[in-house]
């Protein structure tokens, strides 16, 4: 079987873009699923971007999480502008309203023995 030429590659970093997300207000979405693909947890996150960089894009939560920093990969891929509007969380019950970001993430757990 013959690899694509940029598969298991890094995502490419932009430094530009990174630094137009800091300050901005982003609701993140994870999905957690076994390795079938049978999920296992849903969480939402939101929170202001505090850092951006080839190590992550720190973000300083609120809400349920409140006084906690998470750190996402630095994959823009993954990020894109949200619709205006309020989004109710399904893990806690917030409503963030009119967020900038949105960025969706699944997990695949791996096999174990």
């Amino acid at each position: 079987m013959r690899r694509k030429r940029n598969e298991g590659a890094p995502p490419k970093f932009d430094p530009a873009l990174a630094k137009s997300y800091i300050g901005k207000y982003i609701l993140v979405g994870v999905t957690r699923v076994d390795h079938a693909g049978k999920l296992i947890k849903q969480e939402q996150l939101h929170g202001i971007i505090v850092g951006a960089s080839r190590k992550g894009i720190v973000i300083s939560l609120r809400g349920a999480h409140e006084g906690r920093e998470w750190n996402m990969p630095p994959d823009f891929k993954a990020v894109s502008v949200a619709q205006p509007g309020k989004y109710t969380l399904r893990s806690t019950g917030e409503v963030v309203e009119d967020p900038d970001l949105l960025a969706t993430w699944t997990i695949h757990e791996p096999l174990r023995h």
